[in-house]
C-alpha cells in the first residue's frame, strides 16, 4: 500500500510542478514547436511510456514509468536533464539539442519472482533530442549510467530510443 501511496505523491508532484510552471511563467518560444510538455514512449531498458516537461529555455524535468526486461521489475524514473547545447546542422526543420542531467531510478519487484525487492539507483541521463521546428514532436536517444544504491551498491546501465508529442 506505501508503494502506491509514494507513486501517486511522485506523479501529484510532477503535476504540480508542471502545472505550475504552465500557469505562472511568460511565454518563451522553446520545446518543439514552441510546446513545453510532451508525453510519448521509450524503448529500450525499460521499456514504457515517458513525459517531459520544460521548466525554462533549457531546462526540464522527464520521468519514465515502464517496465524492465533485463531486472524483471516495474520501474520509475525521474530525471532533471539540462540542454547543454544545440548541436550545429544544416537544416531549419529542426535542432539536435544536446542534454545531461541528473535522477534517481526505483525498481520494484526485481527478479519477477514476487519477492518484493526493491532497488533504488542514481543515474546519469545523457542525450541528444531531435526537436522538429514545424511539428510538435521531438525524438531522442539517451544513455544513463549509474549507481545502484539499494539493496546492494553495484553499477546500473538504462538507456534507450524514444519520442514524445508535445501538448502544450
Amino acid at each position: 500500500m506505501k508503494k502506491h501511496s509514494r507513486l501517486f505523491a511522485f506523479a501529484v508532484l510532477l503535476a504540480s510542478l508542471l502545472a505550475y510552471n504552465r500557469v505562472f511563467a511568460a511565454p518563451a518560444a522553446y520545446g518543439p514547436e514552441s510546446r513545453r510538455f510532451g508525453a510519448g514512449l521509450y524503448l529500450g531498458d525499460p521499456t514504457g511510456l515517458t513525459v517531459k516537461g520544460y521548466l525554462t529555455e533549457r531546462l526540464a524535468l522527464d520521468a519514465i514509468v515502464a517496465w524492465s526486461f533485463i531486472e524483471s521489475s516495474f520501474t520509475l524514473i525521474g530525471d532533471v536533464t539540462y540542454d547543454i547545447l544545440d548541436i550545429p546542422v544544416h537544416a531549419s526543420s529542426f535542432t539536435l539539442p544536446f542534454y545531461a542531467g541528473a535522477g534517481g531510478k526505483i525498481g520494484f519487484d526485481k527478479g519477477g519472482n514476487g519477492d518484493g525487492k526493491t532497488i533504488a539507483a542514481i543515474r546519469v541521463p545523457v542525450g541528444v533530442a531531435m526537436q522538429f521546428v514545424h511539428y510538435p514532436v521531438e525524438v531522442f536517444f539517451e544513455v544513463a549510467p549509474g549507481i545502484q544504491i539499494i539493496p546492494d551498491s553495484e553499477f546500473d546501465m538504462t538507456g534507450g530510443i524514444g519520442a514524445r508529442f508535445y501538448f502544450f
